[in-house]
């Protein structure tokens, strides 16, 4: 909780100053090549085989799954599109929009829809098929 958010006085406007969503997106960036070193890291029993890589360039970041065919290579892209963060896949049913604000205790999230979420969470909603489907043979 961001201090003294639960007084009359908080200062949300240097809390919403601080919370934008250039600044949400590289946590996101940031927290998205951390979720593929350890992907790429452990096959969690998994036979696959998959690997993954992470890209990023002017326009945003990608992460793609690299398989053996072209069946099961898909990728999902992250993008600032001014104050909100486009998430799409290709290959794999993600699509999201994401707008950044503080909540009711100061804290800087995302919203999805009617959702408030972490970084971590709005990773997860939008690597979790890419790197964990199961598909069929």
């Amino acid at each position: 909780m961001a201090e003294g958010s639960g007084k009359d006085d908080f200062d949300w406007v240097t809390a919403q100053a601080g919370c934008s969503a250039a600044l949400m997106f590289q946590r996101l960036q940031d927290g998205t090549k951390a979720d593929v070193d350890r992907r790429n890291g452990a096959t969690f029993g998994r036979t696959d085989h998959w690997r993954f890589e992470f890209h990023e360039d002017e326009e945003g970041f990608e992460v793609v799954r690299l398989a053996g065919s072209s069946k099961t290579g898909a990728f999902v892209t992250f993008q600032l599109e001014g104050p909100r963060i486009e998430i799409t896949g290709d290959g794999v049913d993600v699509k999201l929009t994401a707008v950044v604000g503080i909540n009711a205790n100061g804290d800087c999230r995302c919203y999805i829809g009617e959702g408030e979420f972490l970084a971590w969470e709005v990773r997860k909603q939008a690597l979790d098929q890419l790197f964990f489907e199961d598909l069929e043979e």
